[in-house]
């Protein structure tokens, strides 16, 4: 973050000179094994309460410009060839005021050895309330200088076919579909922000055409694998995975009993011959509604399979209420009828 100016080092002279405010923001570690290009990413805290007041309390959070990622998805799939864009860092490219820099102060050291130092954010934190709102609108007024009133489909694409930091849009004509991520890429860098290389249908992955070239990290030679990463080659479109050869979306479905480590599952996810032997018996009502809720499916694709799930939580609880009702029913096992008819949904 240093590197690209997203954080900066606080010299003695400016503490020292800074009369304004001041705040800390405590960082932590999220891992995202579905993320193939930032699997584990540093985020701050700005709900952290000190005196019984954070950041978070006195931020307005602003409208809601997010598009339904169901009508992104169903429009990426309106023309014959599609390409999927992903803006690098999109919440560390808008620059922040002196004033907001010092209320976004962070302490940090490479190892115990060495002293602690000052930081600060020096660009829009993710864990800001209006962040969101921030990065969307400062994207879509970069389309809006008149150098770029021509532009008419390309102020759509960024109106429209975008969810956060992810571009997908598609067209009948190939070439047409070329000249539209060429202009996109123009807009978006007049106003600081860059993209990670385009993914085009029927291509056998990413295709260097981004105008920026990637910033080596000097710790490139650090790498770890999380549970469940990614590999390069997987693509997803929102949540929903991606063949980009066949051009074909699929539900990226997964059963898993590990536990839970900073919100990542610590095992690795079942296959189909391994969910009747690794199913736990008993199985209990809140570890199947767990694994029924983890199918994301936002444009109805495994709607049937959902519906089962839904269909086999209603039975179980019918079966508990056949019971003392004043009894809490989570953790008590599911009858071995349930739990067989839970493990064949597993494996379908």
């Amino acid at each position: 973050m240093v590197q690209r100016k997203a954080a900066i080092k606080l010299s003695e002279a400016t503490l020292n000179r800074w009369e304004g405010p001041v705040w800390y923001v405590n960082h932590q570690v999220a891992p995202n094994p579905h993320s193939v290009t930032t699997p584990v990413r540093l985020v701050w805290d700005s709900s952290q309460r000190f005196e019984g007041q954070s950041i978070n309390d006195i931020l307005l959070k602003g409208p809601d410009v997010l598009n339904l990622i169901r009508a992104v998805l169903l429009r990426f799939r309106r023309g014959v060839h599609a390409a999927l864009g992903d803006i690098k860092k999109i919440y560390n490219s808008v620059w922040l005021e002196d004033l907001e820099r010092h209320l976004h102060r962070f302490l940090w050291r490479d190892s115990p050895r060495e002293e602690i130092s000052e930081f600060t954010i020096a660009r829009v934190n993710i864990g800001d309330r209006p962040a969101g709102c921030i990065a969307q609108i400062a994207m879509r007024e970069t389309a809006k200088p008149p150098m770029f009133d021509c532009c008419v489909e390309e102020q759509r694409i960024l109106e429209e076919d975008c969810y956060v930091d992810d571009i997908l849009t598609s067209d009948n004509n190939p070439e047409l579909l070329q000249n539209h991520i060429k202009k996109v890429e123009e807009i978006l860098q007049a106003g600081g922000f860059f993209l990670k290389p385009w993914i085009l249908s029927g291509q056998s992955g990413r295709q260097n055409t981004s105008l920026e070239k990637d910033i080596s990290s000097p710790n490139k030679g650090k790498v770890f694998i999380l549970p469940n990463q990614l590999k390069e080659e997987d693509n997803k479109a929102l949540g929903v995975g991606y063949l980009v050869e066949e051009d074909k979306l699929y539900v990226m479905t997964s059963i898993n009993f590990s536990k839970r480590r900073k919100r990542m599952k610590v095992g690795q996810d079942l296959r189909e011959e391994e969910v009747k032997i690794n199913t736990p018996n008993p199985l209990t009502r809140r570890e199947l509604l767990s694994q029924v809720a983890s199918l994301f499916d936002p444009i109805g694709l495994a709607t049937p399979i959902k519906q089962k799930g839904a269909i086999l939580v209603r039975k179980a609880f019918q079966e508990a209420r056949s019971g003392d009702k004043a009894v809490d029913t989570w953790d008590q096992p599911l009858s071995d009828g349930l739990r067989n008819e839970a493990i064949e949904l597993f494996q379908e």
